[in-house]
């Protein structure tokens, strides 16, 4: 272990403790923040009747843009899922059944594992996640949850440029980014623009075990943005190239999973008009198109009576997508509002897919050719409306329309054509929500909303073959649905604050594979119940101390075909993080110190037949966080992670990092 980390922490504990305490605005909580993702309409998160955190301004700068995940690992109810690559699963949800937005538009992924939230962390003006079903707001994807990533645009003066460069010693990889922005007064209007580049590249990760063999990540953004504003009329244009690559660790050094590469690139189009009649407050178009290629690699070897067989697979997917979405906000008497919109998604996918088998004893593999051509269209109609009842009493109601059609156009297997088939689908969805603010400091909440996942274009159509198996889809699968029910309270008195959620969610129709030996396909089979609290609190001492806790308390029963129930669905029983945050000011130099625990119950995951496929030991593990900000456009950030040198493994992730340390730097001027 490096021998700075006794001597960081040191300084950094100096600094932080040793300077004069003088009171800080903490945005650790923040519920007076606005955001549209809850309701469909502006409404503060205190005000809001679904569950809505908002990571924003000060908390994105006191935390090491390491990535996405690790920026939103302490939201109550939100965990992290590594598989080569990272991803956010909500509630227990798998992370398929969680919506990604980039700038409120959808990213789509059409395997078994769900999308990874493909955005450089230094681009990032702030991150919204909703807990729980909002499928009438956020459509399809958003049974566990909605992840919407709000990125940068302009700066305040005419050129602002941002260096921030990073250095992980777990894995000895870096970040580092650059930006340029402003805002430029052109003619009768405003011009503003932002142009990133960012590059992280992380080696094997070590632990107290020793180093995970391959484990390696990297990844590469490129973006611009290009906004122009005329009176209440604002134009934008944003592009961006994201290139990511990973090896995924298995432990097993006959089995190899390896994705080169999972490329996005997306171009989007934007307006918004804001008070363009007395009953339209705001207009909002957007329209995009967007590409992911990916590349996912297999190699398995396995010890069969025959002797040893070997599968290496190669899938390539193309996927292109464009997509439209019009909204309106409107206020049709003095006591209500009113949002409806539009979205429209034409999703395609091109899959080439090979396998090579060598089985025993012979002396050449077996090579086996599939291409298929796909495409799914969902066309959705929404509406959610909103009435002050009096005496501080808020009820919004809503319902999402959608009809989709999924068609496989083309299907060729070894130069034989396979038959196409098609499939079409509607449903309709609703919510309802009460609010009551009792005063300016308490409000009381209740809210019922649906959700559903409408099956991938692999789970209707392709058949995939990894790990010595092969799964064929079916295109006769219903979408997933889920109700979530929830009851809460949110207290903001200055010094302290206060959310707390009680919920329930009854999901049905998860799709499953079912196996016959090495063949199986996709069957609407399973069921979840998911119930729990989730809390997060914290009060600001006179010192400037402040303890804070961010807690989820939850079960998950499993229902599947065959009937056998379990409350060993792989989602742990208590999580969360409890820490002590120090505040302080010194001249123009402000900073905090944070002292934290962060650690999970133990976890198992039974399947149909009552065995135990994977489990994971609860942990704790203790860390501390640092920040500077000195006044010039300098800011230094720093983690300490694992200071016991514990060896723990989360479950859905890798076994932890060894002691170690994230320090980034930023400076814009």
């Amino acid at each position: 272990m490096p021998r700075i980390l006794p001597l960081f922490a040191a300084s950094l504990a100096a600094l932080g403790w040793a300077a004069p305490l003088q009171a800080q605005e903490s945005e650790t909580i923040v519920l007076d923040t606005v955001t549209i993702i809850g309701t469909g309409l502006p409404t503060e998160v205190r005000l809001n009747p679904a569950s809505i955190s908002v990571v924003e301004g000060e908390a994105l700068r006191r935390s090491p843009p390491v990535s996405i995940a690790r920026l939103l690992r302490d939201v109550p109810g939100v965990q992290v899922n590594e598989e080569g690559i990272e991803r956010i699963s909500i509630r227990g949800e798998s992370s398929r059944r969680v919506a990604v937005l980039i700038d409120g538009q959808h990213l789509t992924d059409h395997t078994n594992y769900g999308q990874p939230v493909l955005v450089d962390p230094t681009t990032i003006e702030r991150i919204e996640i909703l807990r729980g079903s909002s499928s009438v707001v956020s459509g399809s994807r958003a049974i566990g949850g909605v992840i919407n990533v709000i990125t940068k645009k302009g700066a305040e003066k005419p050129l602002e440029v941002t260096a921030t460069a990073g250095w992980m010693s777990a894995t000895e990889g870096y970040r580092g980014s650059v930006s340029a922005a402003g805002t430029l007064d052109a003619g009768a209007g405003q011009f503003d623009y932002r142009l990133s580049y960012g590059r992280m590249d992380q080696g094997d990760r070590r632990t107290p075990n020793g180093v995970l063999r391959p484990s390696d990540v990297s990844d590469r953004n490129l973006s611009a943005h290009f906004g122009y504003r005329l009176d209440n009329h604002y134009f934008g244009l944003k592009a961006q190239r994201y290139d990511l690559a990973a090896n995924v660790y298995v432990g097993q050094p006959d089995f190899l999973i390896s994705l080169p590469h999972r490329d996005l690139r997306k171009y989007g189009l934007f307006y918004e008009g804001t008070n363009l009649t007395p009953w339209l407050d705001r207009l909002s178009a957007d329209l995009y198109r967007q590409t992911i290629d990916r590349d996912f690699r297999n190699d398995v070897t396995a010890t069969t009576p025959m002797g040893r067989m070997r599968v290496q697979s190669d899938s390539l997917d193309e996927q292109l997508t464009y997509g439209l979405n019009l909204r309106a906000e409107m206020a049709f008497t003095d006591n209500s509002r009113t949002v409806a919109g539009l979205e429209y998604e034409d999703d395609g996918l091109v899959a080439n897919k090979t396998s090579l088998t060598t089985p025993p004893g012979a002396p050449f593999p077996r090579e086996s050719l599939r291409r298929d051509d796909a495409s799914i269209r969902t066309l959705s109609l929404f509406a959610q409306h909103e009435h002050e009842l009096g005496n501080n009493l808020t009820a919004t109601a809503g319902l999402r329309w959608y009809k989709v059609r999924a068609d496989l156009h083309e299907s060729v297997e070894n130069g034989v054509a396979n038959p196409t088939s098609d499939k079409s689908d509607s449903l309709l969805l609703g919510s309802a929500g009460l609010v009551w603010a009792t005063d300016e400091t308490l409000t009381l909440r209740g809210n019922i909303s649906q959700g559903y996942v409408y099956p991938a274009l692999g789970q209707l159509f392709l058949t995939t073959t990894g790990g010595g198996q092969t799964i064929i889809g079916n295109p006769d699968l219903d979408p997933e649905r889920a109700t979530t029910y929830e009851l809460g309270a949110r207290l903001d008195r200055g010094d302290t604050s206060v959310d707390a959620t009680l919920f329930y969610t009854n999901a049905r129709d998860y799709i499953a594979t079912v196996l016959t030996g090495p063949i199986g396909t996709y069957e609407n089979v399973d069921r979840a119940k998911s119930w729990g609290l989730e809390l997060v609190a914290e009060h600001r001492l006179d010192s400037g101390l402040t303890p804070y806790a961010s807690v989820v308390a939850m079960r998950r029963e499993l229902e599947y075909a065959n009937g056998y129930k379990t409350r060993d669905s792989g989602t742990p029983s208590l999580s969360g993080r409890i820490g002590l945050r120090q505040d302080w000011q010194w001249g123009e130099a402000t900073g905090s110190l944070d002292v934290f625990l962060r650690g999970e119950s133990a976890v198992e995951y039974r399947q149909a037949d009552g065995m135990v496929a994977s489990d994971a030991a609860g942990y704790g593990t203790l860390n501390m966080r640092g920040d500077v900000q000195f006044g010039n456009g300098l800011s230094l950030v720093a983690e300490l992670n694992n200071l016991t040198d514990r060896s723990y493994a989360p479950y859905g992730q890798m076994p932890g990092a060894e002691r170690s340390v994230n320090i980034f730097a930023t400076y814009a001027f």
